[in-house]
């Protein structure tokens, strides 16, 4: 599937400047998928309607298979230097919180870490650019993510909406 996104243009891949900032890029964004996996685990084991955990389990599969996406990018592009395994645990893991029935608190979790993986996104984006990797699947995942937040944040003020008229 990658074999097509580094595409060569009369030079190696290798004698890209930024391919080792590229690289640490795709880890960081690799890491925040798998913490995001972590905090919607949590999240779907809380008591939560069903519309909720059927958005949830989208997401986890979704960020499943991007996670897969950017680790064969990263086989492709670590094939070229010499780098820690994308796997190894980050020097200061993020703590899970306990959201023990905090429904909101999961759900401003879950939209915060998107937003951040956007966020990283860019930052890749300005890296490939003007480098021989094909930015396509970067910008599929960013708008998948995207995608994935504004359904998050529409279902988020949903049940805030629903609270609320429950309250009065």
């Amino acid at each position: 599937m990658f074999g097509m996104i580094i595409a060569v243009h009369g030079k190696t891949l290798t004698n890209m400047e930024n391919v080792k900032a590229i690289v640490k890029q795709v880890v960081k964004i690799w890491r925040l998928y798998k913490m995001q996996q972590l905090v919607l685990t949590v999240a779907m084991r809380q008591d939560i309607p069903f519309g909720l955990r059927k958005l949830l389990s989208r997401d986890y599969m979704i960020c499943s298979v991007l996670k897969k996406e950017l680790a064969n990018l990263y086989d492709a592009l670590k094939c070229c230097m010499r780098d820690d395994c994308i796997t190894r645990p980050e020097a200061s893991p993020m703590m899970i919180m306990n959201m023990d029935g905090n429904t909101g608190m999961a759900m401003q979790k879950i939209v915060s870490m998107h937003r951040q993986i956007i966020t990283e996104y860019e930052t890749l984006l300005t890296l490939v650019n003007g480098s021989s990797i094909n930015p396509l699947i970067i910008h599929q995942h960013r708008k998948q993510v995207t995608g994935l937040t504004e359904d998050l944040v529409a279902h988020s003020d949903d049940l805030h909406d629903t609270a609320v008229f429950a309250a009065n």
